[in-house]
C-alpha cells in the first residue's frame, strides 16, 4: 500500500486517527433504530481482540438489552435515565472467579498438585492481580467504544455502576473475585454529536513525572475556562465545578464506599 499524503499516512490509518479523534460521548439514543446483530458481533469481536495479560481475558462482558434491567441500572447508577433510554449496555466485569474454578477444575488446589509442582496451595487474588485483570478489562471496553464507533454507534462510559455495589451485585448475579470496572451504554445517535475538547495542558510529561509550577497550573486553568465556555464566567470556574459537582459530591462517596466492599468481594472477604 503506498502512502497517499505529504506526511506518508495511508488512508487506512488517516481514517483510523479521524474515528479516534472524532469520537465523543453520546447520551441521547434513536431508541426505534436499535442495535443490529452485526453490530453487536463487531463491538464484540473487537473487544474480544483487545490486549490482554498472558491472554489471560481477566475480565467478562455481562450483554444487557432486557428493559427491566436497564432500567434498575438507571437508578442504581446515580440516577441517569439515559442508561434506561439505551438500546443496549455492556458492563466489564474485572473476573478472576473464572480462573479460580479453572483452577479447580484441572486439580490445581489438591495438595498432590501443588507438592508435584512446588507451588503454594489456593490463595485468593490480591490487589496484583486486580491491578492487572483491571488493565485488561478497561482495554477491551475502549476497544469496544472505538469498534462502536465504526459501526455507526454512539457509546458513553458510566462509570457509576460500581456504586451501591449490594444491589448491582444481586441484580447481575456476580460472584466473589468479580467487580463491575465499568459499563458502555451504547445506540445510534439522535443526532449529530459536536466533538467535546480534551485538555492537553500538564498531561505528557517527559521521563517521570513532573509537579505543575504556578505557570503551568495557569494554563491548565485558562485552557480549561477557555474551553468551557460559556460556562466558564470567571478565571478557575471549571477547577471549582469539578471540586463541587464531582469531588465532593454524595455519588463519589457512595463510589468509594462501595469500592471498599467491591475490593473485598475481589479477595474473598465477606461483606
Amino acid at each position: 500500500m503506498q502512502p497517499d499524503d505529504a506526511m506518508g499516512e495511508t488512508t487506512p490509518v488517516r481514517d483510523a486517527l479521524e474515528l479516534i479523534d472524532r469520537r465523543t460521548s453520546t447520551r441521547k439514543f434513536d431508541e426505534p433504530a436499535g442495535v443490529t446483530d452485526a453490530q453487536r458481533a463487531a463491538v464484540l469481536h473487537a473487544a474480544s481482540r483487545a490486549p490482554s495479560a498472558g491472554a489471560m481475558m481477566m475480565y467478562s462482558i455481562i450483554d444487557i438489552r432486557e428493559q427491566a434491567t436497564l432500567d434498575r441500572l438507571a437508578v442504581l447508577c446515580d440516577d441517569q435515565p439515559m442508561i434506561a433510554h439505551a438500546p443496549w449496555a455492556l458492563v466489564f466485569v474485572v473476573d478472576y472467579c473464572k480462573w479460580i474454578d479453572l483452577f479447580e477444575h484441572v486439580g490445581c488446589f489438591e495438595d498432590a498438585f501443588c507438592e508435584r509442582h512446588g507451588c503454594t496451595p489456593k490463595r485468593h487474588p490480591g490487589l496484583g492481580d486486580l491491578a492487572i485483570a483491571s488493565q485488561d478489562a478497561v482495554i477491551a471496553a475502549q476497544n469496544a467504544v472505538i469498534a462502536a464507533e465504526a459501526v455507526g454507534l454512539g457509546s458513553c462510559y458510566i462509570g457509576d455502576v460500581v456504586e451501591q455495589a449490594e444491589e448491582v451485585r444481586d441484580l447481575l448475579g456476580l460472584p466473589e473475585h468479580t467487580f463491575p470496572l465499568s459499563m458502555l451504554i451504547l445506540g445510534v445517535p439522535a443526532k449529530a454529536r459536536p466533538q467535546t475538547p480534551h485538555p492537553r495542558e500538564n498531561l505528557v510529561m517527559p521521563e517521570r513525572y513532573r509537579r505543575a509550577d504556578a505557570a503551568t497550573l495557569d494554563a491548565q486553568v485558562a485552557e480549561m475556562d477557555a474551553m468551557f465556555r460559556p460556562h466558564a464566567r470567571e478565571a478557575g470556574e471549571r477547577v471549582v465545578d469539578i471540586y463541587t459537582r464531582k469531588h465532593t459530591s454524595p455519588f463519589m462517596a457512595e463510589m468509594s464506599r462501595s469500592m471498599e466492599l467491591w475490593i473485598k468481594n475481589w479477595v474473598g472477604e465477606d461483606w
